[in-house]
Formats: structure tokens, C-alpha cells, sequence
């Protein structure tokens, strides 16, 4: 046997030497979670309030916007702090438009999937060894996207992405429905 040394092999994480972004996009980036946090702030505080302020529904949405907008503030620091120090990065100089492609039909997939769980809604009853089950848009709705998600990511067989989707969706809703009893989105 040879005793050649092997590099010892280290996860650096998924963006490992992608770098940053440019100070400019970091900028708008922190701009817009900035403007999300503020609303989310906003809408949380107009919840009602039943009871102390601890049992408030708004409270925990409030604490998530709050610290979401605390990290973009952090964000932008830095981007205006690297800009002052004279980084300039273009902006789209290192885009890759098959990832941005894939981003933009993953955005479409699930902004289908939200219009579709709102304008089908519907509930079939039914029984299955004595316990009633209900079917929701929810199911063909979740199948279909999850199935184009994991498609677009992962170029596998269409028949084992189906199969996926409909193992975990079915399986999701029967927890859903028989263990927490909370009902599925796209029923009414």
C-alpha cells in the first residue's frame, strides 16, 4: 500500500468563496427587508390583543419582523462601510443566468401554487376503514408544485419526483388531519 497523504476534505458551506455582493446590492437588499419588517411590525401591532400583552397573537411576528430589520440594518452598515473603504463590485458581472432562470420559475411555481390553494378551493369527504378523510385543493395543489420543484432542481426521473411528492403530501396531510385535526389550506 502506498502511504500518499489524502487532503483532509472540510465543508465550507454551500457559497464557499462566492464572496460579496456588491455594496450597492446590499443596499437594496437591506432596503427591501427593511420596508418588509416595518409592515410585518405594523400588522402585528393592529392584531387584537384578548388578553396580557404576552398572550398578545401579534407578538411573536412582531419579535421576528424586529429582528429581521435589526439584521438588515447590520447588513446595510456593512455595505455602506465597504463602499466608503472604495469596494466597487459590478452588479451583474458574475450572474449566472441558468441559476437565475431556475430562481425565477421556482418564484413562479409558488406564486401558482398560493393563487391556486385560494381561487380552487374545494372539500371531498370521504371514508377509509371507519375515518372520515377529507380531500383539499391542498393535495393536487402541493403535489403538482412539489413535484415541479424538485424537478427543476434536481434532474431525476419525473416518476421519482412524483412519487416523492405524493408520499410526503399525502403523508403531511394525514398527520395534519388525524393527529394536530387542523384543517389543510384550499378547503373551506
Amino acid at each position: 500500500m502506498s502511504n500518499t497523504k489524502q487532503p483532509e476534505v472540510t465543508f465550507e458551506g454551500e457559497e464557499a468563496g462566492s464572496g460579496y455582493a456588491s455594496p450597492t446590492l446590499d443596499l437594496v437588499a437591506s432596503a427591501l427587508l427593511i420596508a418588509i419588517s416595518i409592515a410585518v411590525m405594523v400588522a402585528a401591532f393592529r392584531l387584537p390583543m384578548p388578553g396580557a400583552l404576552h398572550t398578545a397573537p401579534g407578538l411573536l411576528p412582531f419579535i421576528v419582523a424586529a429582528s429581521l430589520m435589526l439584521m438588515a440594518l447590520g447588513l446595510g452598515a456593512a455595505a455602506l462601510t465597504r463602499r466608503k473603504a472604495g469596494v466597487q463590485l459590478p452588479l451583474f458581472d458574475d450572474r449566472d443566468t441558468s441559476t437565475d432562470l431556475r430562481s425565477l420559475l421556482l418564484a413562479i411555481a409558488v406564486a401558482i401554487y398560493i393563487a391556486a390553494l385560494q381561487l380552487l378551493a374545494f372539500q371531498q369527504n370521504f371514508n377509509v376503514f371507519g375515518t372520515n378523510l377529507k380531500l383539499t385543493a391542498f393535495e393536487p395543489a402541493t403535489i403538482l408544485t412539489l413535484t415541479s420543484i424538485i424537478h427543476l432542481s434536481w434532474r431525476g426521473p419525473i416518476w421519482i419526483t412524483a412519487a416523492v411528492s405524493i408520499t410526503w403530501t399525502l403523508i403531511l396531510s394525514l398527520v395534519f388531519q388525524l393527529v394536530f385535526r387542523i384543517p389543510l389550506p384550499g378547503s373551506f
